[in-house]
């Protein structure tokens, strides 16, 4: 897509030209920089630098000592790039910057927005409204997508037929803007009213303090330009496929996975249930089992894992009386390759972590409350302590030893080859501490850049690992954490509504490969939305759930020993559907929706259906009747050619039909089966 442009002009201080085709989209200061609260965004003599994959504006900011560092890198040959600055102080005094916005856009009123609000068991609820209003995104809860995604549409343009009323925008030529800011702490879009945008790292309650001579590079932005929200979202998983995520060829043959958490819990899990189900993975072709939070801590059968977190080298012999060693080699001997949970982070409060390293505890040393714009999730915090914050501050020397330590001697005690990271921490604006590496107001920025750093050690001395990212389920989803994890765990709860909801708003940021989420679950805790009656549920019915799930990396979390032999079978099938015919389209395919979202609750769309485009050129289109809706109307796929004749495969009943491209783009398709269906997988395939 070559239509897109993004040009520095050296004139007024520095001027970037955002365009699409012949339409200047922005023409404004790409920076917003605030320093002692006091803003500056232009350039006193920028030195200015163009080609089609890089862009960069350099120089000392008009009335500052400051040198700022701007670049715009095309990512993937696709109209996204990443928007970066560092900025440094070539003064003789300290300076306190108190903004670092690597994006500022001034775009006008005649725009929709579009956001997503996010919560435990909540993400990827839309939001909606128009540029002619205030629209504040943030995150201050310390976790990227805990409160809003860190993701914006405008979109403006389009066709009107006559008499129908006008939105923003409207018969204007079409054009799309997506905004993602590429980290995982508390970032911030602020879009007023009239079009001036600007994103980066929160300005709430951060700061940092730069001695002559040192620098600070800002958590960077990323910016898609295309004719419409679904044409952007499509680039932005080609770029986030090509030139992102971390891929090894382990983590490309995507392996399927079995975890324990959701039908035992730390309550009723231990080594045998672990290699029970492992057995049966195996024969089902499963081919990882996971073990989750409750085998680390106090040898008590009943203890509560959320208050030992951080006690890693600890493991609970009441439930694993033979050790991890010989837990992951029972795995082995079991068929299938071990993987191990860990809230690396996290700290208990009661944890002989806290005791033993109090150099490495996150504090907020004036005990700041929390901000009350979100429901704070974080669990084993000491009431008689109000500064400690639940986790060990990354930004600290002793703080990124012992995570990395922590998860390399899980990694090689078990063998492990699949690694859930969970985080089910609030950090807040994070830690204050002065003696960790860090100032007052920095603290949730290093612990990140020490994250990052960590993880991507992690992945160099282990390299055939897989590395999925979970918090809370989804609350921590981020283009920043996505370049050094392989996948993203997109929520807690996983029944197919929900399930399908999260995942219409998620394939804005991450592509089929970067996704994991599982089949519904046979939970043992009383959620009653994920409420199912096993004994009765239909074949039917169970295919639907999983099919929902292999659109991207595929789990289950089941009681594999104790479900009903027919649907045993037929995950069995479906495990061998998806490694033989699937795997290919998640693995460098792209999402794009044939139908608006369902939602929550039983309202949006009730027979939703969505589409993996690979680039051979086959489309895999995937179909669902959820409660009070009926069998789908014609599907119509996108991106097909209409001059090549093709040939459609039901997965479920290998029924083929042969039809032209003219014919899917124009009549359709209408799928097949006996009419109580409620799910459809069909691949279209072209001719030679």
């Amino acid at each position: 897509m070559n239509d897109a442009m993004l040009r520095a002009r050296p004139d007024d201080g520095g001027r970037l030209d955002v365009a699409l085709a012949d339409t200047i989209l922005s023409d404004t200061s790409p920076v917003l920089v605030e320093v002692d609260r006091q803003p500056v965004d232009r350039w006193a003599e920028p030195s200015v630098s163009n080609s089609a994959d890089l862009v960069t504006i350099d120089g000392t900011l008009a009335g500052t000592t400051l040198h700022a560092a701007w670049s715009a890198r095309r990512v993937a040959d696709q109209p996204v790039w990443e928007l970066a600055l560092t900025l440094r102080n070539d003064g003789e005094h300290p300076v306190t910057i108190t903004r670092m916005d690597p994006l500022s856009l001034d775009v006008g009123a005649d725009w929709r927005t579009h956001g997503f609000h996010s919560a435990w068991g909540d993400e990827f609820r839309p939001l909606r409204g128009h540029a002619g209003h205030h629209l504040v995104l943030e995150s201050r809860s310390g976790r990227s997508s805990h409160g809003k995604i860190p993701w914006l549409g405008l979109e403006r343009g389009g066709y009107v037929a006559p008499g129908v009323r006008r939105g923003p925008g409207d018969g204007e030529p079409p054009a799309a803007l997506t905004i993602a800011p590429a980290y995982s702490g508390n970032w911030h879009i602020h879009a007023m009213a009239g079009g001036f945008v600007t994103a980066g790292i929160s300005p709430w309650q951060f700061w940092v303090d730069l001695a002559p001579g040192e620098s600070v590079t800002a958590p960077s932005v990323v910016l898609t330009v295309a004719p419409s929200l679904d044409t952007a979202s499509l680039a932005l998983q080609r770029a986030v496929t090509a030139d992102w995520l971390p891929r090894t060829p382990f983590t490309d043959a995507l392996p399927v996975e079995w975890n324990h958490w959701w039908p035992y819990e730390d309550q009723e899990v231990d080594e045998h249930v672990i290699v029970d189900n492992a057995r049966i993975a195996q024969l089902l072709g499963i081919e990882v089992a996971t073990v989750d939070a409750g085998w680390f801590g106090a040898a008590d059968p009943t203890s509560y894992w959320q208050e030992q977190r951080g006690d890693w080298s600890s493991v609970n012999t009441a439930r694993f009386p033979s050790g991890l060693e010989a837990l992951g080699q029972s795995i082995r001997d079991a068929g299938v390759l071990p993987g191990m949970w860990i809230e690396a982070e996290a700290v208990g409060a009661n944890s002989k972590l806290r005791a033993a390293h109090p150099e490495a505890m996150a504090h907020s040393v004036e005990g700041r409350r929390a901000d009350p714009s979100y429901r704070v999730q974080t669990e084993s915090l000491d009431p008689d302590d109000p500064t400690f914050l639940g986790y060990v501050c990354m930004g600290s020397p002793a703080g990124r030893a012992h995570v990395l330590e922590s998860m390399s001697t899980l990694i090689t005690t078990t063998g492990a080859r699949w690694i859930k990271l969970d985080f089910n921490i609030d950090p807040d604006a994070g830690c204050t501490r002065t003696d960790h590496g860090h100032g007052a107001g920095d603290g949730l920025l290093r612990h990140y850049e020490g994250l990052y750093a960590v993880l991507d050690e992690v992945r160099a001395r282990h390299p055939e690992i897989m590395l999925e990212s979970c918090s809370s389920g989804g609350l921590r989803i981020d283009l920043g954490l996505a370049r050094h994890v392989h996948g993203f765990f997109l929520s807690d709860p996983d029944y197919t509504e929900h399930h399908l909801q999260v995942l219409w708003g998620v394939r804005h940021l991450l592509p089929p490969i970067g996704i994991l989420h599982w089949s519904w679950s046979q939970w043992r805790g009383d959620y009653p939305p994920s409420w199912l009656d096993w004994q009765i549920l239909s074949a039917d019915d169970f295919d639907t759930t999983l099919r929902a799930a292999m659109l991207h990396r595929f789990g289950v979390s089941l009681r594999l020993p104790e479900l009903r032999p027919d649907l045993l079978e037929r995950l069995r099938v479906h495990v061998d559907l998806f490694q033989r015919e699937l795997e290919p389209f998640v693995r460098e395919g792209v999402l794009l929706p044939l139908s608006e979202s369902p939602e929550r609750g039983g309202y949006g769309e009730r027979a939703p259906s969505i589409q993996i485009s690979h680039p051979d050129g086959r489309v895999l289109v995937a179909a669902f009747v959820l409660d009070g809706g009926s069998r789908p109307r014609p599907l119509w796929p996108r991106g097909l050619e209409p001059n090549r004749t093709y040939t459609v495969t039901d997965l479920a009943d290998g029924d083929v039909r042969r039809t032209t491209g003219v014919e899917l783009l124009e009549v359709g398709i209408v799928p097949l089966g006996e009419y109580d269906l409620t799910s459809w997988l069909l691949i279209i395939t072209p001719e030679p």
